[in-house]
């Protein structure tokens, strides 16, 4: 019991000793004229604990150079919104680290769940290791916005984004800096070049409007020509799509040597009487660019023109009438095709244009012998004859003739209905399509 009560006590008297020599610099960060002073810390349970602690008391560091913003910086010079203020402050706390060298350490410590410690850089020092990153980032900025101009007055715009984009993002970590050259300051001369880019585009298309059919193809081409200030943009990317009404373009397409891009329309797959589509950039080179950058592109309005598309007759109204429906699962697969091959479907038999009969048939003839079980052998048929409403001409008759079928003889009625009608829609969906589509009315 008493040794017990001795190991007690020197724990006690240990904390208490180790507690009253905790460094002052722990409690109270210390401030100096001379240097900058970061303080760290970490738990010791962590594996990387010392590391941690360095790396909080640099970035310590970084936060008291990075907020003496000097008078001519970028953030002075440029009018940047909130956000895009927040993303390129964040971005240089990330990469503090990159400014920073030349610190000391100047004691550590630790308690009994905490490593602490203390580093120090000499203003001095950091002011001769600062001039020197300057420069350096004078020479990158520059050369990238050298290159970029020479790309914009080529007009190849998306080379031009990626430079002065990457040229940003390679001198992020020193924009609190004054990065200015001759009266030039390089980082708000890549800001503005980089938003403005694409300033001043226009799409002009080859026509205002188009006529066409539903599910058909349109022969003649559409197109978008591509301009810049009024000079033609060669290597961008277009692309056309219907926003009203619905349809097959060809995919996007680079504008060529005179910022023409040319589409075709295959298949128009709506109904209604007036259609749109729109031919506008296609935004896929923005995968090229810095990804943090790409959003204050993306904010930009992007110019577009405007074809419209006049069908040259209205679908035609439809009433089918089921004769007789042994195969029942046919009627809903014809609904089907004559919905999508210009008609209309109706319940009003009166009112429809055409009318449409259907009948399908089932009969089970012979049993067979099978290898290993015998067969029942059905034959299926299915009518369709479609008439004009008005005048009762016939405009359509077509039908297939005791389709043979072979079944288990074991299988259900039901099972042998559903191969039935696997058997004859694949007929009729490779013959009728082509039919339909070229049934007119007087």
């Amino acid at each position: 019991m008493r040794k017990l009560f001795l190991t007690i006590a020197a724990i006690l008297s240990f904390q208490a000793f180790s507690s009253a020599q905790t460094p002052e610099w722990v409690t109270t960060h210390p401030v100096s004229d001379d240097a900058y002073v970061g303080i760290g810390q970490a738990p010791i349970t962590e594996d990387d604990y010392m590391e941690i602690a360095t790396r909080n008391a640099l970035s310590d560091i970084a936060s008291q150079i990075a907020t003496k913003v000097e008078s001519n910086s970028f953030f002075h010079q440029v009018d940047v919104d909130g956000h895009a203020r927040e993303m390129f402050e964040d971005r240089i706390h990330s990469n503090a680290t990159a400014w920073i060298e030349g610190q000391e350490l100047k004691d550590s410590y630790s308690s009994s769940s905490t490593y602490y410690v203390y580093y120090v850089l000499d203003k001095k020092t950091f002011q001769r290791n600062a001039e020197k990153k300057r420069q350096a980032a004078i020479e990158t900025g520059l050369g990238y916005l050298t290159k970029g101009e020479a790309a914009e007055n080529a007009m190849n715009l998306t080379q031009a984004a990626v430079l002065f984009g990457e040229g940003l993002k390679a001198i992020e970590p020193w924009l609190f800096m004054d990065l200015s050259r001759d009266g030039v300051n390089i980082p708000v001369e890549l800001y503005n070049a980089y938003i403005n880019v694409f300033s001043g585009m226009a799409i002009t298309a080859n026509t205002v409007q188009v006529e066409g059919e539903s599910f058909k193809a349109v022969s003649e081409p559409i197109a978008g020509c591509l301009s810049k200030n009024g000079n033609v943009v060669p290597n961008i990317k277009l692309k056309a799509e219907f926003t009203v009404g619905s349809g097959a373009i060809t995919p996007p397409v680079e504008t060529d040597y005179s910022g023409t891009a040319e589409f075709y329309i295959t298949n128009i797959t709506s109904k209604e009487d007036v259609q749109e589509i729109r031919i506008s950039m296609d935004d896929s080179f923005m995968e090229m660019l810095p990804e943090e950058y790409r959003e204050l592109l993306e904010r930009h309005s992007w110019p577009s023109a405007k074809i419209t598309v006049v069908l040259k007759s209205a679908p035609v109204s439809i009433y089918l009438h089921i004769e007789n429906n042994d195969l029942e699962g046919c009627e809903k697969q014809i609904r089907s095709l004559l919905a999508n091959n210009y008609f209309t479907l109706t319940e009003d038999p009166d009112a429809a244009q055409c009318f449409a009969d259907l009948t399908t048939t089932l009969e089970v003839g012979e049993t067979v012998s099978g290898g290993n079980y015998d067969l029942n052998t059905c034959y299926c048929s299915l009518t369709l004859k479609i008439y004009d409403n008005r005048t009762t001409d016939m405009l359509l008759d077509y039908s297939l003739n005791r389709v043979k079928v072979l079944t288990p003889i074991d299988k259900s009625y039901e099972s042998t209905v559903a191969q039935g009608i696997r058997e004859v829609m694949k007929r009729v969906n490779r013959e009728l399509p082509r039919m339909l589509t070229k049934i007119k009315l007087n």
